[in-house]
């Protein structure tokens, strides 16, 4: 039970603002391809973090309304680390703010 709530805590602060390790986003990449409950945890929070100058940048990317991007935003982000579309680079890339076309299509959902 303590190596699955370690996973979770690992894939919550994926979209939280931490920086795992390689083996770390692994883990969670994997509990997530397996948990609907952990991927619905994980967009939860990772919606929560978005102010507002956030939910319009997000609201103007992700083509919805400011009140809907965030959770639009997490849910295109996770369903492509979950499908592999995103690699760790591609997620290193993010929390420096480094935005490629690949990541903005992701965004925008195609």
């Amino acid at each position: 039970m303590r190596a699955r709530t370690a996973t979770i805590m690992i894939s919550l602060a994926l979209l939280a603002g931490c920086v795992p390790t390689q083996q770390d986003y692994d883990a969670a990449v994997t509990l997530l391809q397996g948990s609907a409950r952990a991927r619905n945890e994980v967009v939860r929070d990772c919606s929560k973090g978005f102010d507002a100058n956030d939910r319009r940048v997000a609201g103007i990317v992700t083509n919805v309304s400011d009140k809907d991007a965030p959770k639009v935003a997490c849910q295109r982000y996770l369903s492509a680390m979950v499908s592999g579309r995103v690699t760790y680079q591609d997620f290193l890339d993010i929390k420096a703010h480094r935005f490629s076309p690949k990541l903005i299509k992701i965004f925008q959902g195609r």
